[in-house]
């Protein structure tokens, strides 16, 4: 399991859960000069009431006087969540800190964890009430903190994260650039792509066939608000990816193309839906390295980076 400041080591837990005791410190010595970032949690309440979890991450070497990006994280699902133990996040989260980025997470409606009520809330609505709820927790961290540049915001999220994205950016258009991995963008066809099609039936209570059912597909699909995406945005996919496909990338990278909108396209060879967590090291850093380039090109270098080893000495 992870801890904020540890990117996982083996605990065992009591039957019930209430204590844990650590086993295993892989990872002391490596973490012994780093700086881990550590996430605070928070909370933001909606109009009607409905109270969403959010993290906020700090650079962990922020300094006074400087205004630093904001970077929102869209987690897949719907029906998942954020935590602070989710070895996945870890990596990506600490990338993105140490190069001088905030992080907001959220866990908006539709997640796990918060009871029956809360994720079914997500069910025919898949991208308005989650949408808003992620947006609060934004606006929330940008009026409470200082440090975050208002001006320059980025987002990006993966799976149903990448399909959240991209109903945001054609509806919103605060953020400077956006990265949409291994999404679904046309609920309609996505029927024929990938094993994962029976979340829409599962999730909007019928199939495209039916018209009531069609145009509630139709009309919560980005590709149908492509016209209104303005924001510059990487889309990127995975060659090996049996859940999602790569043809609902393909879809909207095209209609963006045709557009005359700034996007780009990027498919991983060989690569399953988990690239991300479990996938080859090199596509991995390759990944990560290339979402901050995307970044960079539209808000400029972070205000604040980790400075780079020392070279060794001649010869050693």
């Amino acid at each position: 399991m992870a801890r904020p400041a540890n990117p996982g080591e083996l605990y065992r837990f009591s039957p019930a859960g209430r204590s844990s005791r650590i086993l295993t410190s892989h990872n002391s010595d490596w973490l012994r000069d780093k700086k881990p970032a550590t996430p605070e949690r928070r909370k933001v309440k909606q109009p009607d009431g409905t109270e969403i979890d959010y993290w906020i991450v700090k650079p962990p070497y922020l300094e006074g006087g400087y205004h630093y990006p904001l970077l929102v994280m869209v987690h897949g699902g719907p029906a998942s969540m954020w935590g602070t133990s989710n070895p996945a996040l870890w990596h990506e989260l600490q990338f993105f800190a140490a190069r001088g980025y905030g992080i907001v997470f959220a866990n908006p409606r539709g997640s796990t964890g918060y009871g029956e009520k809360f994720q079914r809330d997500s069910f025919q609505n898949w991208g308005p009430g989650p949408s808003s709820d992620v947006l609060a927790a934004a606006t929330d961290a940008v009026a409470k903190e200082n440090w975050i540049d208002r001006n320059r915001q980025v987002i990006g999220g993966g799976s149903y994260g990448a399909y959240l994205t991209a109903w945001i950016i054609s509806n919103d258009t605060r953020f400077k650039a956006a990265i949409a991995a291994r999404g679904v963008y046309d609920l309609t066809t996505f029927l024929g792509e990938g094993d994962a099609w029976p979340l829409v039936p599962w999730h909007f209570g019928g199939y495209p066939w039916e018209p009531e059912i069609r145009k509630l597909l139709d009309a919560q699909s980005p590709l149908t608000r492509a016209a209104s995406i303005t924001t510059p945005l990487l889309i990127k996919q995975n060659d090996a990816d049996h859940q999602t496909g790569t043809a609902q990338g393909e879809l909207l990278y095209r209609s963006l193309k045709i557009l005359d909108r700034p996007v780009e396209f990027v498919r991983y060879p060989g690569a399953t839906h988990d690239l991300s967590r479990h996938g080859d090291p090199a596509q991995r850093i390759d990944r990560l390295v290339r979402f901050d380039e995307f970044f960079q090109r539209f808000i400029g270098t972070p205000a604040q980076l980790i400075p780079p080893p020392p070279l060794p000495a001649p010869g050693k």
